[in-house]
């Protein structure tokens, strides 16, 4: 009877500590729980948003060398009317390339009907911030590319250990976000990315912000190295 008495009031005992234990584990444990499902929550959502609004920029090519991104004719009439004319001019210069290049920006050269580009010099799919590039008509030569060596050296990079684009893409969200009334529509956020280098190698992700906004990342940080938002608007 004695032992018998002894075994219950032991377990009795034990399920009263495991009930308190389980309470205060509930009590404690499940507000913490709930707010960092709420955060983890919140965000996946985020890197899910920032996922889908950004896209690496489609790059298209023209003969072996030439390269340009796929918007590069949509901002103006005019490229539009001569786009062939104009790809047909890179093709043909492209036949005088070593290296790979971006073509980034398209004017109007002095002679009427006739075009400058500016380019930049593509290594390891990085564009060289410094490796600029020129290429405008003259009656004398027609149209060729011209090296600024003065200017360029090729830098030492390396791709290793670089931030996830979904990381760098978030930070890039979440900022232009919170500068959404600086934005060109800023009801709705989107954009493209490049992978470039600066002069000393280092490499970040340039965003395009809904057309007129710029957000760099550094690709080895993940922090922001600098941000320029406008609405498109002259004031």
């Amino acid at each position: 009877m004695k032992n018998t008495a002894t075994k219950t009031i032991a377990l009795l005992i034990s399920a009263a500590c495991f009930a308190g234990f389980t309470a205060c584990g509930v009590g404690t444990g499940s507000k913490d729980n709930e707010e960092d499902t709420a955060a983890a929550i919140c965000a996946e959502n985020v890197n899910k948003k920032a996922v889908k609004a950004f896209k690496e920029a489609k790059l298209i090519k023209v003969g072996e060398h030439t390269y340009y991104p796929d918007y590069l004719f949509e901002s103006d009439d005019r490229d539009k009317k001569f786009k062939d004319y104009i790809l047909s001019v890179l093709e043909k210069c492209d036949k005088d390339l070593h290296d790979n290049i971006f073509v980034y920006v398209i004017m109007e050269a002095e002679t009427k009907d006739e075009f400058r580009f500016s380019a930049k010099i593509i290594m390891d799919d990085v564009i060289l911030e410094e490796g600029e590039m020129m290429n405008w008509y003259t009656p004398e030569t027609g149209y060729v590319w011209d090296y600024d060596y003065s200017k360029f050296r090729r830098c030492d990079f390396t791709k290793s250990d670089l931030v996830s684009i979904e990381e760098a893409s978030t930070t890039a969200y979440e900022d232009a976000k919170a500068n959404s009334q600086k934005l060109y529509n800023g009801n709705k956020i989107s954009g493209t990315y490049l992978l470039k280098a600066d002069a000393q190698g280092n490499l970040y992700y340039e965003f395009t912000v809904n057309i007129y906004s710029l957000v760099t990342i550094d690709a080895k940080t993940g922090s922001i190295i600098k941000a320029h938002y406008w609405d498109g608007e002259y004031t």
